[in-house]
C-alpha cells in the first residue's frame, strides 16, 4: 500500500510539474505575442508618420512649384511692361525732338525777319552802322552757342541712355532674367570731350555776354545823338538787344540745367555700376558654391576605403584653430555649432583632406566657405547647442581625422 501511495504521489507530482511547465510556456507565448503586437503597432505608427511627412513634402513641393511659376509670370510681365514703357519713351523723345526742330525753324524764320527789318531800317549814322555790324556778329555767335548746346544736349542724352540700359540690366538681373550686359565704357576719352565742350560753351557764353554789353553801350551812345526812343531805328535796336539778352539768359539756364542733369547721371551711373559689380560678385559666389558641391560629390563617389589604416600624420589639418570661435554671415551654411576638423585656404589642400577623411570611413564629411577669410572649414557634425557640441568633443574618439577638432559657432 505504501508503494502504491508513493507511486500515486509521484504521478501527481509529475502531473503538477507538467502543468507548471505548460503554464510557463503559455505565459511566454503570450508575452511574445504582446511584444509582436506592440512592434506592429509601432511600425504602423512609423509608417503613418512617414506617409504624413511624404504628403507634407509633396504639398510643399507643389507650393514651391506654384511660387516659381508665379515668379516667372511676374518677371515676364515686368519685362513686357518695361519694353512697353521703353517704346513709349522713345515715341515721346521723337515727338519732343520734332517739336524742338519745329521751334528752331520758327525761331530761325523770326530771326531772319528781324534781320531783314533791321536792314530796311538801317541807319546812315556811324553809331547805327556799328550797332548793325555788332548785331550781325552776335547773330553768328548765337548760332555757335546753339550748335554747342545741341552737341552737349546729345552727349547728355547718350549718357542718360547708357544709364537707363545699365539700370535695366540690373533690374532684370535682380528678377532672375538674364540680359547680355554691355561692357563698361572707357570713360577717360568721353569725359575729356565733355570737359572740352563745357569749356567751349562757357567761353561762348562769356563772349556773347560781353558783346551784348557792348551793343547796349552803342545803343546808349546813339540815344545821346538821337534821343527820340520812339524813333523806328532806336526801337528796332532796343528790341534786338532785349531779344539777344533773353536768348542769352535762356542759353545760360539751359546750360546750367544740362550740367546739373549730367552730374545727376554721373552719380546714378556710379550707383548702378556698384550694383552690377555686387551682382557679379554674388554670381561668382554662387558659381564657386556649385563647384564646391560638385567636388565634394565627386570625392565621395570616387574615393575607396583605404587598404591600410590611416594615422593622424597622414592628415594635413591646415591652420590651427582656437576652440569656440564665432564667425558670422556664412553663405550656404545654417547657424549653429560646428565640429571643425580642418581649415584650409586652398582648394587642393581641402580636397586632399576630404579624400583621406572619406578613405578613413568619414563619408559624411562636409565643409563651408568663409568669404571674409577665404578659408574652407571642414566638418562632419553640426549641432544646435553648446552643450551638445561639448559632448560631441568629449566623445570624438581617436579617429585620425579628429586630431585638431575645434568648436566653431556660425551666426547668420
Amino acid at each position: 500500500m505504501a508503494a502504491e501511495a508513493k507511486a500515486k504521489a509521484d504521478a501527481e507530482a509529475q502531473q503538477a510539474k507538467l502543468a507548471a511547465e505548460n503554464k510557463a510556456k503559455a505565459d511566454a507565448d503570450a508575452q511574445q505575442a504582446k511584444l509582436a503586437a506592440e512592434a506592429k503597432a509601432k511600425a504602423d505608427a512609423d509608417a503613418q508618420q512617414a506617409k504624413l511627412a511624404a504628403d507634407a513634402k509633396a504639398k510643399a513641393d507643389m507650393a514651391a512649384e506654384q511660387a516659381r511659376l508665379l515668379a516667372d509670370q511676374r518677371a515676364k510681365a515686368d519685362a513686357e511692361a518695361n519694353e512697353k514703357l521703353k517704346a513709349e519713351e522713345e515715341v515721346r523723345q521723337l515727338r519732343l525732338a520734332e517739336e524742338a526742330q519745329q521751334a528752331k525753324l520758327l525761331a530761325d524764320a523770326k530771326a531772319k525777319a528781324d534781320a531783314d527789318a533791321l536792314a530796311r531800317a538801317a541807319a546812315t549814322d556811324e553809331a547805327g552802322k556799328a550797332i548793325d555790324n555788332l548785331a550781325l556778329s552776335l547773330d553768328e555767335s548765337a548760332k555757335t552757342q546753339d550748335d554747342l548746346l545741341t552737341q552737349f544736349n546729345a552727349t547728355v542724352a547718350n549718357k542718360q541712355k547708357d544709364l537707363d540700359d545699365l539700370k535695366e540690366e540690373n533690374d532684370l538681373s535682380d528678377k532672375g532674367i538674364y540680359k547680355e550686359p554691355k561692357p563698361f565704357k572707357s570713360v577717360a576719352a568721353e569725359n575729356s570731350q565733355i570737359e572740352a565742350l563745357k569749356l567751349q560753351i562757357a567761353e561762348a557764353n562769356r563772349i556773347q555776354k560781353d558783346e551784348i554789353a557792348r551793343l547796349t553801350n552803342l545803343y546808349n551812345e546813339r540815344l545821346k545823338k538821337f534821343p527820340n526812343k520812339n524813333d523806328a531805328t532806336n526801337r528796332a535796336y532796343l528790341e534786338k538787344i532785349n531779344q539777344l539778352k533773353a536768348a542769352q539768359l535762356k542759353m545760360e539756364a539751359d546750360s546750367a540745367a544740362l550740367l546739373a542733369n549730367l552730374e545727376r547721371i554721373k552719380a546714378e551711373t556710379e550707383i548702378e555700376k556698384k550694383r552690377r559689380i555686387k551682382q557679379a560678385a554674388y554670381e561668382n559666389d554662387q558659381g564657386r558654391y556649385a563647384q564646391d558641391l560638385a567636388a565634394l560629390k565627386r570625392i565621395k563617389e570616387t574615393t575607396k576605403p583605404s587598404s591600410t589604416p590611416l594615422t593622424a600624420s597622414d592628415f594635413d589639418f591646415g591652420e590651427d584653430q582656437s576652440n569656440m570661435q564665432i564667425i558670422k554671415n556664412i553663405k550656404n551654411a545654417d547657424s549653429g555649432f560646428y565640429l571643425i576638423i580642418a581649415v584650409h585656404s586652398s582648394v587642393e589642400k581641402r580636397d586632399e583632406f576630404l579624400t583621406k577623411a572619406v578613405a578613413a570611413g568619414r563619408t559624411d564629411v562636409n565643409f563651408f566657405y568663409n568669404v571674409t577669410t577665404s578659408k574652407y572649414y571642414i566638418y562632419y557634425e553640426k549641432v544646435d547647442g553648446l552643450q551638445e557640441a561639448q559632448k560631441a568633443m568629449e566623445s570624438k574618439g581617436n579617429a585620425p581625422y579628429n586630431g585638431k577638432m575645434a568648436i566653431v559657432k556660425v551666426e547668420n
